[in-house]
């Protein structure tokens, strides 16, 4: 997917355009550029432009006379075009040009003015706090602090400049954009001089505790910043990038410089142990920049300070965050966590990435007892909480040990969450009769080299993730291409062959994986997102194929009391509508191992679970999709009752499935089809006897126009294809 146009570039056009004008013919040099951001700011705080050049001794360009007029047209369009605190859109417009691999190698995504105003607004206190961002850019989260904390007061402003505010960067063009934007909040250039003096270039994590305590002995007591999003590795499709070839994820290396990529991962090494020896609390995973400047503010945080800091999702979801989440637990009084997600362009990344703006306030001895969770989203100008949610921080330790809290929106969806907790163990309890072995068969990078693209006999197919679908092996067939723009044509579950882009010999696979890929199992597709039509894929895999990285593939071990039933039952619940929404309160990007093992899953015994595991072997052989949806609904309300929930629980978690039916006729003057939640619904009334008859007639009034229930929309053509005449009738 392509990165948006970020929707502060879009409120900034009318300023950029003005800066590019001031050259006439020519092009704006960044030096150029920021003597005018220095103008600017010299008229809206009020000071002499002479004497600020003479407090921070820069090279200059312009002569005084010349930035000053081109300064006094930027402020008046910044002041009339621009829905943005002037101030605060300085230190936009002050950001050094860089790169898309150069923002990528530092994860140096500016923060935008909404998330900034937002972020501040949360912190408590007035200006006479030492406050600091240790990773600061151009200071625009330092300057919303400051507008918010002084409440505008001219005064208050002066005092935050010249008393409280501290920066650090390893960028100086960066603390040149920081400096300029502060001063534009007062006239008063011995405030700008101290505030210059507080700026600090350098690495912030390799300074450590021991070089901040020599900068402020007794700590800081507002930390706020938005921290590189950079996990600490060297890969060779970034490096091909940074040297600016182009390459597709999935494609072959070509024109890779070998030497250069050890010799930067070398000097990644390096860092990164020295990084583990000042930061303990990181975790056995990959290294993560955000990880070290949490850990590093919590150590800087005055006993009673506060801590505000816009993080990726993975605080509360990676499994090597734990110990970071338990250690602010125990150093808070309070914690409160927004997530948000990237829709509304807050930066040039997906759309679909989630964050955090996460506040603390930090009290030794009296830990934390609730969590508040916000889901938030940007609006208009701002930044909006729509849903709030108090967890008690006992009540979410017995349902995850790790502290790593769900996305739930309501008390409602707390309730429902913390119930299926209790009516299932996790799926890796030794007690719980499941004994799951998860393995990745081969890797579709590392074993590249052993792959076939044409088929001859004796080779064996290599199933990739968006071969699976639920209870669907094979659900598209390979057409042509390679990697990210490959062409895969979807193919319905009744009518599919396998048709793979790669087939690997039976002879590179290890002798205990020829085993494996021998036998019948099940899969899932572990890429998945919480926005999806669907967020968890199983499907049964035949023997005689091999899965790739992205389709793990599970087993069972030791005998079992009764019928063999965990293949049905594990592909039953994985596939259901309750597991679904379990899993999107806990979910990335990624179904993995960790997340996966730490969810309840109903044992694999009872009248109910054979019931659920009947059905799956019904709908296995069975070609008629209209059965199949109804098939389908019977597991659904039939894990809903394995896990404690009754129609209420159901059908809360439907709202939560906006994509379900996209391919499927609506009912007359209706915007869209609900024939899967009408058909759940109208099979969960029937079962627990809710007089809701309506659910019922909506299905029949689905079925004569055609609809399909439980029919991905990439997959509707695909089934259509294939149906007789007959059954649209």
């Amino acid at each position: 997917m392509s990165a948006p146009r970020p929707y502060e570039q879009e409120l900034l056009a009318p300023a950029e355009l003005c800066l590019e004008r001031l050259a006439g013919e020519g092009a704006v040099s960044h030096a150029e550029r920021m003597e005018v951001l220095e103008a600017a700011a010299s008229l809206l705080g009020g000071f002499d432009l002479e004497g600020y050049h003479e407090a921070m001794p820069l090279g200059r360009t312009l002569a005084s006379g010349t930035a000053l007029a081109h300064a006094r047209r930027l402020v008046e369009v910044l002041r009339q075009h621009v829905p943005i605190h002037p101030s605060l859109a300085l230190t936009s417009l002050a950001r050094p040009p860089l790169s898309a691999a150069e923002q990528r190698k530092a994860g140096a995504y500016f923060t935008d003015f909404r998330l900034a105003q937002f972020l501040a607004s949360q912190v408590e206190g007035g200006v006479e706090q030492s406050v600091v961002d240790l990773a600061s850019g151009t200071g625009i989260l330092l300057v919303a602090l400051g507008l918010h904390l002084s409440a505008g007061n001219p005064e208050a402003l002066r005092r935050f400049v010249a008393h409280s505010v501290h920066a650090a960067d390893l960028s100086g063009e960066a603390l040149r954009g920081a400096a300029l934007a502060l001063a534009s909040l007062t006239s008063d250039l011995a405030a700008i001089r101290a505030m210059a003096g507080r700026l600090h270039r350098g690495d912030s994590l390799l300074l450590g505790e021991a070089g901040w305590r020599r900068v402020v002995p007794d700590g800081f007591q507002v930390l706020v910043g938005n921290p590189p999003w950079e996990k600490l590795k060297v890969t060779r499709h970034e490096l091909l990038l940074a040297e600016g070839i182009q390459r597709h994820y999935g494609s072959g290396y070509v024109g890779q410089d070998h030497a250069a990529l050890e010799q930067e991962r070398t000097k990644m090494a390096v860092y990164v142990r020295t990084l583990r020896e000042l930061y303990t609390l990181q975790g056995d995973t990959e290294a993560d920049l955000y990880k070290a400047f949490l850990e590093l503010s919590l150590q800087l945080a005055r006993p009673e300070g506060q801590v505000a800091l816009l993080v990726p999702a993975g605080l509360i979801r990676a499994q090597g965050t734990e110990d970071l989440r338990q250690h602010l637990f125990e150093r808070s009084a309070s914690v409160e966590m927004a997530v948000l997600d990237n829709k509304t362009r807050f930066f040039a990344i997906d759309t679909r990435f989630k964050f955090l703006a996460l506040r603390a306030y930090l009290a030794e001895g009296n830990p934390v007892h609730a969590l508040t969770l916000h889901h938030a989203r940007g609006q208009g100008e701002g930044v909006e909480v729509t849903d709030s949610v108090h967890i008690n921080l006992a009540d979410l330790r017995a349902a995850r040990p790790d502290l790593s809290p769900p996305e739930v929106r309501s008390d409602a969806e707390w309730a429902t969450f913390a119930q299926m907790y209790r009516a299932a163990p996790t799926f890796d309890d030794p007690g719980a009769g499941w004994q799951p072995k998860i393995v990745r068969e081969v890797d579709m990078t590392r074993d590249e080299d052993a792959f076939e693209t044409e088929p001859r006999p004796g080779l064996l197919p290599v199933i990739e993730g968006r071969m699976v679908q639920q209870h669907h092996f094979g659900a598209k067939a390979y057409v042509c291409g390679t990697g990210r723009s490959a062409l895969w044509r979807p193919q319905a579950p009744f009518a599919s062959e396998v048709v793979p882009q790669f087939r690997i010999s039976p002879r590179a696979l290890r002798s205990a994986m020829r085993a494996r890929v021998s036998l019948a199992r099940v899969g899932f597709c572990d890429i998945a997102g919480q926005t999806n039509e669907r967020a968890m894929m199983a499907a049964r895999i035949p023997a005689d194929v091999v899965c790739g990285n992205k389709v793990p593939t599970v087993t069972f071990e030791g005998a079992v009391d009764g019928p063999e039933i965990r293949p049905e039952l594990f592909l039953g619940v994985m596939n259901s509508l309750p597991f679904d929404w379990l899993l999107r309160r806990v979910l990335t990007t990624t179904v993995n191992f960790f997340i996966l093992l730490g969810l309840p899953v109903p044992r694999p015994e009872g009248v109910e679970a054979e019931r659920v595991a009947e059905l799956v072997l019904q709908l296995e052989g069975e070609t008629d999709p209209w059965r199949r949806g109804e098939l389908r609904a019977e597991v659904d309300v039939a894990v809903a009752a394995l896990y404690g929930l009754g129609f209420d629980a159901l059908s809360l978690m439907l709202e939560d499935f906006p994509l379900l039916d996209r391919g499927q006729p609506a009912l007359p003057g209706e915007a869209g089809s609900t024939v899967t939640r009408d058909l759940i619904l109208a099979t969960a009334a029937r079962r627990w006897e809710v007089r809701c008859g309506q659910h019922a007639e909506r299905v029949q009034r689905a079925r004569l126009l055609g609809a399909l229930a439980y029919v991905p929309a990439e997959h509707a053509g695909a089934y259509r294809a294939r149906l007789p005449e007959t059954t649209h009738a």
